[in-house]
């Protein structure tokens, strides 16, 4: 091996010109331009996120406007100038971190010397790293030089935030954003210099490396080395993959194949294999979720990309999932991978998360069935009863839709309804929650219609058009008895509530049956113990579905089935009825 071979990568292959740049190609061509054309401008911005080349490119552009050789976009790299700015001791190059240097007295001695001409190059070049971490003060100090700097003074900013750069030295500065590298793009450089320092390595080593390194050269390159110590020269993929501890490619096939097949009890298995050999459940989900996304694009783009390293494996996984699957999988991984540090265990979301793949599987031998349906208003008490405590698991059952069979209301009161007068006050009682649309009421008309009566009440208090604390006294009313005196109507009311029988409570509530029953209304509310009210008949709907659907939960075959293979358990008061609201709007 190379006697250098002992210098870090990252540091060796560093770009020297803009010709050894790698992935930046809209940087170096403006760049390039500008140089071969003597346009430059006074003050650069490059952004991007770390070891994209920001530092790099800043030297590169030192090095050519400080050439011996003359302005150009190759510089010669042999003169005193770019031999003394490679090595980083050039006199006229002055390099700042501003994460160590914030302060306005340190930006303002800095500038001073800008008024200076450059002791042994053209320009005297600024190269102001992380520059974002400035403070107000340095930046307003720093303004009028960086607008008007001396010919010989050149500025280059480099940040990874720009957002925190103020609008005056942006509107200052050409700026220009430098790319993170892809994978494939990394693993080919990587690839270039491995074969250069004559170290044997693996393409599905290089691969790995180039994915952990997210689009940073520098990185990929530290981890490089890395690899080849840990590896004692030679960067196989099974090396690198024991020290990124990443996974198996071959386990996330495995599972997609248990998936593909139904095989639940192959997939929990595999689950437990993992979960023994601390795999990284959060890794494996995206990996699941990745290779999701390849199957969906080959599935609408007619086929697996010819480049890809995992074509053969993936191949036999394509006809086994149809686009629905797919979609399905990405879905439940993503929401898993999010989601995971909210289970018991990471297993235990893991391992709930492949169960949901299989439970809903588009018609394959994994979906759902059941040999009988479940109650009316009972299927939505499947999805809170799983909470994410130890030993309880979560069970996202499919909604179905409401039937009319079960008119169920909700067990406790989310919100009171709006307030029809200034002067209305909440009383401490709760309220239901409105149901989305709310029912036209139907006024009778008829001066000679049908008295309410004890059975009809409850519905007929539902229907007077009321609002606030009026329609509340209505639906918690019973009604005790109703006669005709000519065109006046004679009600008499019984209420729990010693407010609703108020003198100004009576007046309004004669208002509205009068407007319902289209006739002079006369009221005497009275105060005791109410039974017959719409509030009392709606709970007590609502108590006789919601034991409906705990029994239709006792005697469900999936989730027994979820409680016989995961331990889960029912977290007793959790149940839901598949609607919160009546038919009555209280």
């Amino acid at each position: 091996m190379n006697q250098t071979a002992s210098q870090a990568l990252a540091r060796k292959w560093r770009p020297r010109d803009f010709d050894s740049l790698v992935g930046q190609a809209h940087v170096v061509k403006a760049l390039s331009h500008a140089l071969d054309n003597q346009r430059l401008h006074h003050a650069y911005l490059f952004t991007g996120t770390r070891g994209v080349g920001k530092t790099t490119i800043a030297r590169i552009l030192a090095r050519a406007v400080n050439c011996e050789q003359g302005i150009s976009r190759t510089p010669c790299g042999k003169c005193q100038a770019c031999v003394e700015i490679s090595q980083g001791r050039f006199v006229d190059l002055l390099e700042v971190d501003a994460a160590t240097n914030t302060r306005v007295d340190e930006m303002r001695a800095l500038l001073e010397n800008a008024m200076y001409a450059p002791t042994a190059g053209r320009y005297k070049v600024y190269v102001i790293d992380e520059v974002h971490m400035l403070s107000t003060s340095a930046f307003n100090a720093m303004l009028k030089t960086l607008e008007e700097p001396p010919g010989h003074v050149l500025f280059i900013l480099a940040t990874t935030d720009p957002q925190k750069i103020p609008a005056t030295v942006l509107s200052r500065c050409l700026q220009f954003a430098l790319r993170q590298l892809p994978p494939d793009q990394l693993a080919d450089h990587l690839a270039h210099i491995l074969s250069e320092e004559q170290i044997a390595f693996e393409p599905g080593a290089l691969r790995l490396l180039a994915k952990a390194a997210r689009g940073s050269v520098r990185d990929a390159l530290s981890l490089t080395d890395q690899a080849i110590a840990y590896s004692a020269g030679h960067v196989t993929e099974d090396t690198v993959r024991t020290m990124l501890g990443a996974i198996d490619q071959q386990v996330v096939h495995q599972l997609l194949q248990a998936l593909a097949q139904g095989d639940g009890k192959a997939l929990l298995e595999l689950s437990n294999a993992l979960a023994a050999a601390s795999a990284p459940f959060g890794a494996i989900l995206d990996e699941l979720a990745a290779i999701a996304y390849r199957l969906s694009v080959a599935h609408f783009a007619g086929g697996l990309d010819a480049d890809d390293p995992d074509q053969a494996a993936l191949q036999n996984l394509q006809g086994a999932f149809g686009a629905e699957d797919l979609q399905l999988i990405y879905q439940i991984a993503t929401h898993a991978r999010a989601e995971l540090h909210l289970a018991p265990e990471e297993h235990i979301g893991f391992s709930m998360a492949l169960v949901r793949m299989l439970a809903f599987k588009p018609g394959g031998q994994g979906a759902v069935t059941r040999s009988a349906p479940l109650a009316p208003a009972v299927v939505k008490a499947t999805v809170p009863v799983m909470a994410a405590k130890p030993a309880v698991a979560q069970s996202p059952l499919p909604k179905a839709a409401p039937q009319a069979a079960a008119p169920a209301v909700a067990d406790d009161f989310d919100e009171s309804p709006p307030w029809d007068t200034a002067d209305d006050l909440p009383v401490a009682q709760s309220q239901p929650a409105a149901p989305a649309i709310k029912p036209q009421p139907v006024y009778n008309q008829s001066a000679s219609g049908d008295l309410p009566s004890a059975t009809n009440w409850p519905q007929v208090s539902q229907e007077v058009p009321a609002k606030g604390l009026t329609r509340q006294a209505l639906v918690q009313a019973e009604l005790v008895e109703a006669s005709r005196e000519g065109d006046v109507l004679q009600i008499v009311l019984r209420t729990a509530i010693k407010a609703y029988t108020e003198a100004s409570m009576v007046t309004r509530l004669e208002g509205a049956l009068g407007q319902y029953y289209g006739s002079t209304v006369r009221l005497q509310m009275q105060f005791g113990e109410a039974q017959q009210t719409a509030h009392a008949v709606q709970s007590e709907t609502r108590r006789q579905a919601l034991e409906g659907a705990k029994q239709a939960l006792q005697e469900d075959p999936f989730l027994k089935d979820i409680q016989n293979l995961m331990g889960a358990t029912v977290v007793s008061g959790s149940e839901r009825t598949l609607s919160n609201t009546g038919p009555a709007d209280i």
